[in-house]
């Protein structure tokens, strides 16, 4: 697993706007509901590591058998399960009620993710995570699901240019053209070759976004810029695994590229 080994919070994005800056700038944000997540499971390299009540487990032999209890294995490392927004008992089935009132909760969780940890959590099963985890962060890091596109082309999918639209390219100008290796001992389609397919839901994190405002009454958080996924769409936010500082520390000190201020951040 990579990024950073730090506790991190679900949400749902609620859609985009504009806010204005004590200067007067407008910033494009994306307004996310961050929270509140419920701890479902907390893990821990050993098992006396444990809060007490969460030192059992149970072996189900079936029928005849039934359960019987055991002491609860060591997990091996630390993490911490979080659970967001709550799913009706009518369509959660055994298996998530029944880790859901392991950690003491009534329904099941619509959404969950196990955030790594470098060291014991120190949170237990139950408690509540909410918005007031990002206050003292700058940037964020947001994983989501993208919009799904359906079945694209070449040019809509890879951003392909389009073929000639002159005399002579007759309904080809939206194709992908030649496949095969033009240079090479090989021969047929390499492997990864660009080419017409689905397009979306699939995973994607946005590095970096900054937090403008955090509204801890309702439970919100305005990112400068867009993130992945739909609207209602779950997401993912956790501190940034880039530097977290600006160029400011440093008056005076003037840079023309992105690789130039890339050197700065990490000499830091």
């Amino acid at each position: 697993m990579t990024g950073r080994k730090t506790l991190g919070i679900l949400g749902k994005k609620l859609g985009m706007t504009q806010v204005f800056t004590d200067d007067g700038t407008c910033v494009p944000v994306t307004i996310v509901q961050a929270g509140p997540c419920k701890v479902t499971q907390v893990k821990n390299v050993l098992a006396g590591e444990h809060p007490e009540g969460h030192r059992g487990a149970h072996n189900n032999k079936g029928k005849k058998s039934g359960k019987t209890e055991r002491a609860r294995a060591a997990d091996g490392y630390y993490a911490v399960q979080l659970g967001f927004d709550d799913k009706p008992v009518r369509t959660s089935n055994k298996a998530e009620l029944g880790h859901a009132k392991a950690a003491g909760l009534d329904n099941a969780m619509r959404f969950t993710k196990e955030f790594r940890l470098e060291e014991t959590p120190a949170v237990a099963p139950g408690d509540t995570v909410g918005v007031e985890l990002l206050e003292d962060v700058s940037h964020v890091d947001v994983t989501g699901i993208t919009k799904g596109r359906g079945w694209t082309g070449t040019i809509k999918r890879w951003n392909f240019a389009t073929q000639d639209a002159s005399h002579g390219n007759s309904i080809n100008h939206r194709r992908a053209g030649g496949i095969g290796r033009q240079y090479g001992t090989s021969h047929g389609v390499p492997k990864g070759k660009k080419m017409a397919g689905h397009y979306g839901v699939e995973q994607v994190t946005i590095q970096r976004l900054e937090i403008v405002k955090i509204d801890k009454e309702r439970n919100l958080v305005f990112l400068r810029g867009a993130v992945p996924g739909h609207v209602n769409g779950y997401l993912s936010i956790n501190r940034t695994v880039k530097n977290e500082r600006d160029l400011t520390d440093k008056p005076g000190m003037q840079v023309s590229n992105a690789a130039a201020k890339a050197m700065i951040a990490k000499s830091k």
